[in-house]
């Protein structure tokens, strides 16, 4: 076996170590020299492109922004327009106020790079105008949505008019229900009025309604009445009010609309100005970058020569070696002896030693782990794969040279009584004790198997029926004879039932052998237990197959 170097060594003198590092060095030094200039023209192109970033594509962004941000504001107005109620104009206003908070940080920012210059006074002033355009429309609409809410008490007042006071006089009292319903259709109409010409006209009719309730002597609820077309707060001055602001209101949507063009083209302005310059400065980024392409690339040029020559030595100093190398641990994965070279007094040669010492020892453990995978752990005997692989084989040579074979099942008497009673530990030394006196009673050559918990086979080559029968009583006798001690002091016995088939004509397969042996030891269990039979003939190939199971005890 090789014996790989205790220590690996560098050999600076004649060995790879020393080449490799003066390869290193020089290469190292190269590097420096094509990094430190790469380096440079990485810095002047990253100061460049910092500056061309910050003076014309960070304020083309924000302006961009500006954009966006004015276009929001103007879709804002016409939803301030149809609120429904003071919650939706609080949570407008706080989108207005931010939209207004995000304006300035972004004209700050594009007034700090110096980009507003003469734009900055006119932008800045048409944003004040646009602002107060906006306050002045938000009050309006509150203004607005208070008279909505005091149109809406005055129309609650109108709706006593059509229950008068009743009367004990039943004609009385329908002529005062039908001045009511007059009267209150009037006010009705009034609230919905849409000029004050139509108000003026509704004002003149109640007040005829009334002359002529007080005429004939009509009784109306005259305090409510006095309440609703009289006062700043009557029905009549709301609706005027309300006529008026709603004017007002056009209007100034109307100046809030011109005030938030107005901005939005000022931005827009500056943003067409802040794109030609961001064009200008990208073309002029990319000369700068294509000159500094051209000066890398020449310094690449010559570190990629001087690289060529490096490794032109080292391929042949060094990497021819290492692919011999790794050619040998492939052509070993792959199952082949092909020899190592380990020639050389250097880092090579000791990598050499250490890799065939490596692929002997990774032979060693294969073997280790076939035998682990072909041995039963409890036992120590063939496993049921290993058995029906040696065991085929065996089949297989019997029937081309026309030899005898015989094969047992075995399977310990009443085992699930000895785990119940005496416990799984005394079960496993039972088996245990079983397998050992197999090893005693059958040859060498003989194949013994652990296939199941407590069956165990056994494959005679070269034995015919008789030397088979033999073998099986005596290993029942032996198992019989046995005591098997427990842990805790105790002794038990137990017996074992086999059955026994010859290989015949109509057994293709190990598996059709073993089906007649095992078949016979159903038979054994059958009949009593520790005992041998022996299995029925079988079935030639041409026939059809028969029952299994007569035998015959011993």
């Amino acid at each position: 076996m090789t014996v790989p170097p205790a220590s690996g060594r560098l050999r600076w003198l004649g060995g790879v170590s020393g080449r490799l590092t003066l390869g290193l060095i020089g290469l190292l030094l190269l590097t420096a020299v094509v990094s430190g200039g790469a380096i440079y023209q990485m810095h002047a192109m990253s100061a460049s492109l910092d500056r061309l970033v910050q003076d014309n594509f960070e304020p083309l962004l924000d302006a961009e922004d500006l954009v966006q941000r004015v276009q929001i504001l103007v879709a804002l107005s016409p939803k301030l327009l149809n609120a429904r109620n003071s919650f939706e104009i609080d949570n407008l206003q706080l989108q207005i106020v931010d939209m207004f908070d995000v304006l300035d940080r972004r004209l700050g920012r594009i007034d700090h790079t110096g980009r507003l210059t003469s734009d900055s006074a006119r932008i800045g002033k048409q944003r004040n105008a646009l602002r107060a355009a906006i306050d002045q429309l938000i009050a309006l609409v509150r203004r607005q949505m208070q008279l909505k809410d005091d149109m809406s008490r005055a129309r609650q007042g109108v709706d006593v008019l059509l229950n008068p006071t009743s009367s004990s006089n039943g004609g009385a009292q329908n002529s005062d229900q039908q001045q009511g319903i007059g009267l209150a259709a009037l006010l009705y109409q009034a609230s919905l009025a849409t000029d004050l010409a139509e108000i003026d006209h509704c004002r003149q009719n109640v007040r005829a309604v009334l002359s002529h309730a007080s005429v004939n002597g009509v009784s109306l609820p005259q305090a409510e009445i006095g309440a609703l077309v009289n006062g700043d707060s009557s029905l009549f001055s709301i609706r005027e009010r309300q006529l008026d602001l709603e004017r007002k209101l056009q209007g100034e949507a109307g100046n809030t609309n011109l005030r938030a063009n107005q901005l939005v083209y000022a931005v827009a302005n500056l943003s067409a100005e802040l794109r030609q310059a961001a064009q200008a400065a990208r073309q002029q980024g990319r000369t700068s970058a294509s000159q500094a392409t051209i000066r890398t690339a020449i310094l690449l040029f010559i570190a990629a020569f001087i690289d060529v020559v490096l490794v032109a030595y080292l391929q042949v100093s060094v990497l021819r070696r290492l692919l011999a190398l790794r050619n040998s641990v492939v052509a070993s994965a792959a199952g082949a002896a092909v020899p190592v070279d380990d020639d050389g007094g250097d880092e090579i040669g000791d990598l050499a030693r250490s890799l065939r010492h490596f692929i002997e020892q990774i032979n060693i453990k294969e073997g280790e782990l076939r035998l682990l995978a072909a041995t039963d752990a409890l036992t120590g005997l063939a496993n049921r794969r290993d058995f029906m692989a040696r065991g085929q084989a065996e089949i297989t040579r019997a029937r081309r040279y026309e030899g005898d074979v015989c094969v047992m099942m075995m399977d310990i008497d009443h085992f699930k009584q000895v785990n119940d009673n005496w416990g799984h530990g005394a079960g496993d030394d039972v088996i245990r004790q079983v397998a050992a006196v197999s090893v005693e009673v059958f040859r060498i050559v003989d194949v013994i198997g652990r296939i199941g918990g407590e069956e165990f086979a056994v494959l005679l080559p070269e034995t015919a029926l008789d030397g088979a029968l033999v073998a099986a009583e005596r290993m029942r006798a032996n198992v019989e004879s046995r005591k098997v001690l427990t842990a805790d002091a105790q002794s038990l016995s137990v017996t074992i039932s086999i059955g026994v088939a010859q290989m015949e004509a109509g057994d293709q397969t190990l598996s059709q052998l073993l089906g007649r042996a095992d078949a016979a030891l159903y038979d054994a269990k059958q009949r009593g237990r520790n005992r041998v039979c022996v299995a029925q003939h079988a079935p030639e190939p041409d026939a059809s197959p028969g029952p299994v199971g007569l035998s015959m005890p011993l």
